[in-house]
């Protein structure tokens, strides 16, 4: 909660030093809060990155000053809020995103929110038509795809948190996939992050209840439950599990909002 006044932010527009002070202040928290955001992935946050973030947040405010034309602190903070994103934004990808051009890495986190945050359906929903104009061709895509991934170090710790910083990311896959750490290659590093997910995504169903995960399962093609998404209606879902397409639908909204809750919870920071 702030306590901006319209004559403070008409005082810091005209670089009275005081109000600049001021609304600096005042936006610290928010400042604090979106670069948290921004440098946070799969649950882990890159403290590091944040403060860069945050730093640039600082200056983008100061430099917002003079370009305000709004007069009240509800079009300030909005004014502030978007100029926020933008900073941090473009911050983000100049430093995580190598080796490919700051506007085809803002085409791909396009299509990460396209594809609910899943790098792996946003390399392919990139090269796709829900992309419009922006369409990238597959070895652009994947080219965006492992720039995304390139900030992801085989010689990271592995969610310190649970395992210190002796197991490091390299340790999990050389395990599961039995090739030494010195052999892995991206293609390791995809498959194995694919088996994980894919097990997150079974027993994360599993703990739901017995008509939430069938329609879940029925909505995209899960085995043993047969696509009914795209292959069916919802009719005939509720006439093959002997229910009512009221029911179907209950259990479709309550179980999409329970396997996202289940998920997020128990998701792997890799």
């Amino acid at each position: 909660m702030t306590h901006f006044t319209a004559e403070m932010i008409s005082a810091a527009k005209r670089n009275e030093l005081e109000a600049v002070a001021a609304v600096i202040a005042e936006t610290e928290t928010l400042i604090l809060k979106r670069a948290a955001d921004y440098a946070t992935r799969a649950g882990r946050t890159d403290h590091d990155l944040a403060d860069d973030l945050a730093q640039a947040g600082r200056i983008r405010v100061w430099e917002s000053l003079a370009l305000f034309e709004g007069e009240t602190p509800r079009q300030f903070m909005t004014y502030i809020d978007k100029a926020l994103h933008s900073a941090m934004g473009d911050l983000r990808r100049k430093l995580t995103q190598t080796g490919v051009t700051e506007t085809a890495a803002k085409d791909f986190e396009r299509a990460l929110a396209l594809a609910s945050g899943d790098p792996y359906k946003a390399a392919r929903i990139a090269a796709t038509d829900e992309m419009g104009p922006r369409r990238m061709t597959p070895g652009h895509a994947y080219a965006a795809l492992l720039s995304w991934l390139g900030t992801d170090s085989l010689d990271r710790p592995l969610d310190a948190q649970l395992y210190g910083d002796v197991i490091t990311l390299g340790d999990v896959i050389a395990s599961q996939t039995g090739i030494p750490v010195d052999l892995l290659d991206a293609q390791d590093y995809d498959s194995t992050r694919r088996k994980t997910i894919r097990d997150h995504v079974h027993r994360t169903l599993g703990n739901l209840g017995e008509r939430q995960r069938h329609v879940l399962k029925a909505d995209h093609g899960i085995a043993p439950v047969r696509d009914y998404g795209a292959h069916g209606s919802d009719a005939e879902l509720a006439d093959d599990m002997g229910a009512t397409r009221k029911q179907v639908q209950e259990a479709r909204s309550k179980g999409q909002k329970r396997f996202r809750e289940l998920y997020q919870a128990g998701a792997r920071a890799w």
